[in-house]
């Protein structure tokens, strides 16, 4: 065998086994978040993604990456969902915390307030990725065969300090699955878990300051899946 031929096999080992250590990632730390149809299933929280793969059936051969968004889905329910594996598609999510949508109703998935372009096992995640797992409503159109989505997930855009006495403009906004926040009018906003209002034209509503401690601020509105609790410092 020709020296050369020899030097450029034993390169190509090398480069492989280089690439094959690179790609075993240490552990990553994500937020994760899931709502069902009426309620809150994991409050969002952070969870840390190991590489070791995910098998929920039991087949090692039916593994998935544990820092995709499976793995944050598993780490986020502590193992308390269901689903189906197909070759090539991984894993379909039928069930999450006693859950399961019904008809044409699915589990969608969003990262980064942008819905996700590939499934759960194989949408791969990074280092402080938002995680969010809605029950999305599917009326299926016989004509054009297709099942357009409906829901789209709320956010929240608050003041992060507000001095006590003083006011400052909370805005809600509704996310494009291409991750284009419009403000949206009309949505209910709660603080502490109390009804504070709703949002004007402009996606606004006007919050104060009554006493120093933390507020937990969030929004719903029918036919959006709710927002993230957002935290507003309120000090003397």
């Amino acid at each position: 065998m020709p020296i050369r031929y020899i030097s450029a096999v034993c390169g190509a080992i090398l480069l492989a086994f280089a690439a094959s250590a690179s790609a075993a990632a240490g552990p990553i730390n994500v937020h994760v978040r899931i709502e069902g149809g009426k309620r809150t299933l994991v409050s969002e929280r952070t969870v840390t993604l190991a590489d070791a793969p995910v098998v929920k059936d039991g087949n090692p051969d039916h593994g998935c990456p544990g820092q995709s968004a499976l793995g944050a889905l598993q780490q986020g329910s502590e193992g308390a969902w269901d689903g189906s594996y197909s070759e090539g598609l991984g894993y379909f999510v039928s069930a999450i915390k006693g859950e399961k949508p019904s008809g044409n109703d699915f589990f969608d998935l969003w990262i980064n307030h942008k819905e996700a372009t590939a499934g759960f096992c194989d949408e791969m995640l990074k280092t402080a990725d938002s995680v969010l797992i809605f029950r999305q409503t599917c009326v299926y159109d016989p004509t054009t065969q297709q099942c357009p989505d409906e829901i789209a997930p709320l956010g929240v855009r608050s003041p992060v300090l507000l001095k006590r006495g003083k006011r400052a403009d909370l805005t809600v906004v509704s996310y494009k699955p291409t991750g284009k926040a419009s403000p949206e009018a009309g949505a209910t906003v709660f603080a502490n878990g109390k009804k504070l209002g709703k949002t004007d034209k402009h996606g606004q509503i006007s919050v104060a300051g009554t006493k120093p401690g933390k507020v937990k601020v969030y929004a719903t509105e029918n036919g959006y899946a709710k927002s993230e609790v957002d935290t507003i410092l309120i000090r003397k």
